[in-house]
């Protein structure tokens, strides 16, 4: 029996299968984005039809649409090749209390067959001056992408501007099996409900710490979760210093089932500043030959279980 082809790929109710993609939505307009066969001048509503940049979909799309985006070609020696710029996601709509954010829930998903982060097997995605994603409309998602931030501003910027609120980046955003390599953060302005789920956090070549800061000191971390994600060093040195890190408030935090490859120059992997934030943070496990009670400063959170080498460490919460 020969193979059957689908020339417009498979659909089920009219939204496409795409490997590990986890996200659709029936009600959604789908774009694609090939770097190598695309052009910006299509209207991105196919594969054939696919835009060149990340940035030609996203302004092309608005509430909750989806876009796929294609790994660049392999080169052997190299890998794939990245995709080099700065995109915006915009709140759309004029902004300010009442108003619609009309580009809330966009998806941006890289297209793998793998079920673990990478920096360099996939979509890559490096900034052109200094940040590859900023963030001001609410729900972003995204999936499957490695970012590439050595001497990078931030990887990912979540902007607020609070009541102001012509900037909603860290309501809602959430990021699943991703991959960022440097020391450019995850950084966002305080927050509401952020999902960091099955990502890798990697150090710059010389142990410079990008890794995850969410800042409560003007608009509080509400509800966050960090979960099943790893932090490791750069070409074989630890990371310098710790790879969360924040500043109270964080109120009803999930940290859970986290990995650390080895201690860190500072002897922290969680350092938060402040007092009174709530929450849980654990188990965590260290590859460190000794964890104390200043590994985990967490300003509150409660750390429930955090392993080393010698065993079980608990309630080194600060």
């Amino acid at each position: 029996m020969g193979l059957t082809h689908f020339p417009n790929g498979i659909t089920s109710y009219g939204v496409p299968i795409t490997g590990s993609a986890r996200f659709a939505s029936p009600w959604a307009t789908h774009r694609f984005v090939d770097g190598d066969n695309g052009s910006d001048a299509n209207n991105g509503l196919t594969p054939e039809e696919a835009k060149a940049t990340i940035q030609g979909a996203v302004t092309a799309s608005s509430y909750q649409d989806v876009i796929y985006i294609r790994p660049k070609t392999y080169t052997l020696g190299t890998g794939f090749a990245r995709y080099t710029e700065d995109v915006s996601v915009t709140l759309g709509g004029s902004g300010g209390s009442g108003a619609t954010a009309t580009n809330a829930n966009i998806s941006l998903i890289g297209i793998t067959q793998r079920i673990h982060p990478s920096d360099f097997l996939g979509v890559r995605w490096k900034y052109t001056t200094a940040t590859p994603l900023t963030v001001d409309a609410p729900g972003l998602h995204i999936e499957n992408i490695g970012f590439f931030v050595e001497d990078a501003t931030y990887a990912i910027n979540l902007r607020c501007n609070g009541a102001t609120r012509t900037q909603e980046g860290t309501t809602g955003f959430s990021i699943y099996n991703c991959a960022i390599k440097g020391d450019g953060a995850l950084y966002a302005n305080g927050g509401n409900e952020i999902q960091i789920i099955n990502c890798r956090f990697q150090a710059k070549y010389d142990g410079t710490m990008g890794g995850i800061n969410l800042v409560g000191s003007s608009n509080a971390v509400a509800r966050p979760i960090i979960k099943n994600c790893d932090f490791i060093g750069g070409n074989g040195n630890a990371m310098a210093t710790a790879p969360i890190v924040g500043a109270s408030p964080w109120y009803n935090a999930v940290l859970a089932n986290l990995w650390f490859d080895k201690d860190t120059t500072a002897g922290q992997f969680v350092s938060i500043t402040g007092t009174a934030c709530t929450g849980v943070c654990g188990p965590c496990y260290c590859g460190s030959g000794d964890i104390s009670t200043t590994s985990f400063d967490t300003a509150g959170i409660e750390v429930v279980g955090a392993f080393d080498d010698d065993g079980i460490q608990a309630g080194a919460d600060a």
